[in-house]
């Protein structure tokens, strides 16, 4: 493990909502160890990951004491746990049993994946607890509302909120949040609604960037709805940049291979189709005119303008990107990578869909490298 670098153990990490999240702790330079019950899915979950950062996995079930102590002794290994994520949970039987008829023996099963296990795992980590580390349990709308047919799945995550609750009196040094994600177009969304098209749920990954925002985040602990987060009193919660499209499969080529941005939702109707990419980060640059003009100079020679409308995308090299996004569509505008005279290495290019886009690879980067 890195000496510089955060760690996560995220549990059912396979898939889902949680290889989601792991995904973008990587992209942000977190350490990662994570499990899931399906070896196969882990070991491709793995591959993945490892491709961005340091990954420690191990299969198993979080309700089996063995797989836990196994856990704990790899975050011990770690040298310390800055963010634990209680995400591995089960439904339980499908179709839905009403709580009249709902298999006790079933129920029991339910209550030791999504209770006992969140709460013996924190128990068996909690001498490797980092100062000011955050103990994520993801619940669900169901503890806390009297839908039918949800009484074993949601009177667990109802008594794994109270868990997180008390947790958070006793241990006040620690930030200890109950994350309700919302709906997810995920296994988890297909088994409770069988036969049923679920195709209008968000994708995890719309939920990760809020959930990030919990993470590093100073919110006090507590219980908090993803996708309605506190803060600014306008309500705004989400930057999207909208692109028109003449040929909108080269354009969905180039954001999801290219870029190799994850789908957030998707559509076709008969009005149109549409798809939205998560990000791993945004920010807004507001740039006058004559900074503009001078960006185009230097990236460009002035073979071309911008615009009002460019894209700016950090790379780790971005030569390497830069052929990735030639093979999915893109041209070169400029002829080769630069340095601009602020230090960074950047390169222009335009998107099948008429937008320029600078990758560009930070001066304090390339320091480090070296």
């Amino acid at each position: 493990m890195s000496e510089n670098s955060r760690t996560a153990l995220i549990t059912g990490a396979s898939r889902g909502l949680g290889l989601a999240l792991a995904k973008r702790l990587a992209e942000d330079g977190w350490n990662l160890l994570i499990d899931g019950r399906n070896p196969e899915a882990l070991d491709a979950a793995t591959a993945e990951l490892s491709e961005l950062t340091t990954v420690a996995a191990i299969t198993g079930d979080v309700s089996d004491k063995a797989h836990r102590d196994a856990l704990a002794e790899a975050v011990r290994n770690s040298g310390g746990l800055d963010l634990l994520v209680n995400n591995a949970s089960i439904l339980g039987p499908s179709p839905r049993p009403e709580l009249i008829e709902y298999p006790l023996d079933a129920l029991e099963e339910v209550y030791r994946v999504n209770v006992f296990a969140p709460l013996a795992l924190v128990q068996a980590v909690k001498g490797s607890l980092n100062p000011e580390a955050a103990i994520v349990n993801i619940t669900s709308d169901a503890a806390v509302q009297n839908y039918e047919g949800w009484g074993g799945y949601g009177s667990s995550k109802a008594a794994l909120e109270q868990i997180s609750n008390i947790l958070a009196a006793e241990m006040p040094h620690l930030r200890i949040y109950a994350l309700d994600p919302g709906d997810m177009r995920t296994r988890m969304h297909e088994e409770a609604f069988p036969g049923e098209d679920i195709s209008d749920r968000p994708l995890p990954e719309a939920s990760v960037p809020e959930i990030m925002r919990v993470i590093e985040s100073d919110l006090p602990s507590g219980r908090y709805e993803v996708r309605n987060l506190p803060g600014d009193s306008r309500g705004i919660r989400e930057l999207r940049v909208a692109v028109t499209a003449d040929d909108f499969e080269a354009a969905r080529v180039f954001y999801e291979e290219g870029l190799g941005l994850p789908v957030v939702d998707e559509w076709a109707r008969e009005d149109g189709s549409g798809v939205i990419f998560s990000a791993p980060t945004t920010t807004v640059e507001i740039l006058d005119r004559r900074q503009s003009e001078f960006v185009d100079e230097v990236e460009a020679k002035g073979r071309a303008s911008s615009g009002h409308v460019r894209l700016a995308v950090e790379a780790r090299d971005v030569v390497e990107a830069a052929a990735a996004l030639r093979k999915a569509g893109a041209k070169m505008v400029g002829q080769s990578a630069v340095e601009t005279p602020w230090g960074d290495e950047n390169m222009r290019l335009e998107t099948p869909d008429g937008l320029q886009i600078t990758l560009f690879r930070p001066v304090e980067e390339k320091e480090a490298v070296r």
